[in-house]
């Protein structure tokens, strides 16, 4: 299995990247990709410490087993494959937020890092301002609390996990809807980079660009037209198909639309959290029969980067089983 669409405590999620590893192993995938928010973090940190662990090993036979020199790939003991260089990028798009994920991405390159490094310096900026907005309701304290965090790409998320622990909010969803969602007490709009720019960046870093879960954005059917049709203008290269909780009819429609617009297709569970069995690492459907060509396994980044398809793949099965956790979702 491949899960191109993962994240570590170094955005939203719970796990360190270490745990994430853990439990891809537990779960058998081949490949994963950590695509954490607006962040490279993870990929350095490992990539760290897998060389750390490289330069004590006395086995000459085991140096395959170090990262290549275009940092886009660890070989991992966890992993059968690899681990993939990836970030999801936040966007803006008339107003909405809008997610762009880079995969292969040079996470050295100085054009992403300096665009990620204005990405969280805007997400610091607005939970400061949030910040404020709460203090003068009476709830203090969410600085410190932010502080004590791993993250270094800091959410809404997570200042709704504080709202909730302080006895606020009920849940995430009340610390959205009634204080830092668009109607709430507490909401200070975000100022995100554009379509273009996540894509450029992305592809200056030798990367390919997918856009995330789009069936989950707000828009009616001509406005989602239209987003698609801006995002490839801007020259996506890739569109998410297939990920976890996604409705069976949607599946079909976004394999539609990868046709229609010459899109490759990506597929990622979106993890963030163990207790979200729902999503949990390679619980994808199926890649579609009408966009199994062009399922990002056949884009030439792939070949250059790995050089093999998934395992099933390779062995002769169906291309969609190497992605699928289909017990669980049919």
């Amino acid at each position: 299995m491949i899960d191109l669409h993962s994240h570590t405590h170094f955005s939203d999620g719970d796990l360190s990247p270490s745990r994430l590893l853990s439990r891809a192993h537990e779960r058998g995938l081949e490949y994963l990709a950590i695509t954490d928010h607006d962040s490279v973090t993870a990929f350095h940190t490992l990539r760290a410490e897998r060389h750390a662990h490289a330069s004590k090993d006395t086995n000459p036979d085991d140096s395959s087993r170090t990262s290549n020199a275009s940092g886009t790939i660890l070989r991992l003991p966890q992993l059968s494959g690899g681990l993939i260089s990836g970030v999801e990028v936040s966007c803006q798009w008339e107003g909405l937020e809008i997610h762009v994920l880079g995969l292969f991405v040079d996470v050295d390159n100085v054009a992403l890092t300096t665009m990620l490094q204005q990405q969280q310096q805007r997400r610091r900026e607005r939970a400061a301002a949030i910040d404020l907005k709460l203090q003068r309701n009476g709830m203090t304290g969410l600085g410190a609390y932010l502080d004590t965090l791993p993250c270094d790409a800091i959410s809404r998320s997570h200042v709704a996990d504080f709202l909730v622990n302080q006895g606020h909010s009920k849940n995430k969803q009340h610390a959205f809807n009634k204080l830092i969602g668009r109607k709430g007490k507490a909401y200070v709009a975000a100022g995100w980079c554009e379509f273009a720019d996540a894509i450029a960046t992305i592809h200056e870093a030798g990367g390919i660009a997918s856009l995330a879960h789009p069936d989950r954005y707000p828009l009616s059917r001509p406005r989602f037209r239209r987003m698609v049709e801006d995002y490839c203008e801007a020259g996506g290269d890739a569109i998410e198909v297939s990920y976890s909780n996604l409705n069976p009819g949607s599946l079909g429609h976004l394999a539609e639309l990868c046709e229609k617009h010459e899109l490759w297709a990506t597929a990622g569970s979106d993890f963030h959290s163990p207790d979200h069995h729902w999503m949990d690492l390679g619980k994808i459907r199926m890649m579609p029969a009408a966009c199994r060509h062009s399922a990002i396994w056949h884009h030439p980044a792939w070949q250059q980067h790995i050089g093999k398809l998934p395992a099933i793949v390779s062995a002769g099965g169906s291309e969609g089983s190497a992605i699928s956790d289909a017990s669980e979702l049919r």
